[in-house]
């Protein structure tokens, strides 16, 4: 088998990076993942329709192609974790988790077992190599279509040992070259859902029917201003869809209460979030504190902010007021298009 794997969803962008792998003279394998569960709530990514995609991709560029079932990881990793949270009171990030356990995790396990020492996928982020040699995640060109949000988990060395073709181009350019190319995968869609449920709140409620039950939506002095469908309907900086008024309105969620089964609400227009908490913690950087950009949410304008790490979390304050980040989710730091640290919101 080829030293060189390349991870195909089906989609354009990995079927890209493939051609462009194929075209630079380098030896190179297809390998797909077959998650087992994609199917769930109507959705189909990664499901036998991209597997047959991939394939058809591989015998036009006349690569080897190899299929991995990680169903029984995608389960216990990402899609079980994903209703806890949600029951919990969260707001999980199931692509930043999946990244992390699965795809640079399990997956990458398995591709090394086939005796590859690269594996290269279609996202849009890019691996710099500073003066020792050591990998960093950085930004991609595209900064409409960059990724390394959902990457800055991946652990360093298993960065090192990964290749992102696409991180100089933008998705304009990746369309084209696909076009040009008459791969089968050129005028694909693709999803902006969560890959295995077009319907969070149906998935959360198989597994914990609780999280669908009615309960309280309060403010923070414990008044009862209405009454919600189930706290997995609800996230921290919600504004739409709460049915709630009163003299101090519109109201945002400042907090969910799982054990009460209860929403907490406050004034819109109230003060913003000056400092967060984040667990999980990864940090880069040789110095406990500095001055970093932080992103604290997908496609979020990057905020200036002092990070801190200390006691097993980092601290976060940054120097404007902005908007309620929901528990569960990740902020990332940067230090110019460097990823140099984050963890997942607590408080």
């Amino acid at each position: 088998m080829p030293e060189i794997a390349i991870a195909l969803s089906g989609g354009v962008d990995s079927s890209v990076a493939a051609a462009l792998l194929v075209e630079s003279g380098r030896d190179v394998f297809g390998v797909t993942m077959r998650l087992g569960l994609a199917e769930i709530a109507g959705r189909a990514c990664c499901g036998e329709e991209e597997v047959a995609l991939a394939r058809r991709v591989c015998a036009q560029l006349g690569i080897p192609h190899v299929v991995i079932d990680i169903a029984d990881e995608f389960r216990a990793e990402v899609v079980e974790p994903f209703c806890d949270a949600y029951a919990s009171g969260l707001t999980p990030n199931p692509c930043v988790r999946c990244n992390e356990r699965v795809k640079f995790g399990a997956f990458a396990q398995r591709v090394r077992a086939l005796g590859a020492t690269v594996l290269t996928t279609g996202h849009y982020a890019r691996v710099e190599r500073d003066a020792d040699g050591q990998a960093w995640l950085a930004r991609a060109a595209d900064e409409a279509k960059d990724q390394s949000y959902f990457l800055y988990r991946v652990a360093p060395e298993v960065l090192g040992e990964l290749e992102f073709p696409l991180g100089d181009l933008t998705k304009a350019e990746v369309r084209a070259m696909a076009a040009e190319r008459g791969l089968p995968t050129a005028e694909r869609r693709e999803s902006q859902e969560v890959c295995f449920s077009s319907d969070h709140v149906a998935l959360v409620g198989e597994l914990h029917p609780g999280a669908l039950e009615p309960g309280p939506i309060e403010d923070g002095d414990g008044r009862v201003l209405g009454h919600h469908r189930g706290i997995a309907r609800y996230t921290v900086g919600q504004r739409k869809g709460l049915g709630v008024g009163g003299p101090e309105g519109p109201y945002r969620v400042s907090g969910i209460d799982a054990r009460r089964n209860a929403v907490i609400v406050e004034p819109a227009s109230g003060p913003g979030v000056s400092r967060v908490t984040l667990t999980d913690p990864v940090w880069r950087l040789p110095e406990a504190s500095a001055r970093v950009s932080a992103q604290v949410r997908y496609q979020a304008r990057p905020v200036p902010a002092t990070a801190t790490v200390a006691a097993g979390a980092i601290g976060i304050a940054f120097d404007e007021p902005g908007e309620p980040a929901a528990p569960g989710q990740s902020v990332v730091l940067y230090q110019g298009d460097r990823v140099v640290g984050g963890g997942i919101v607590s408080a």
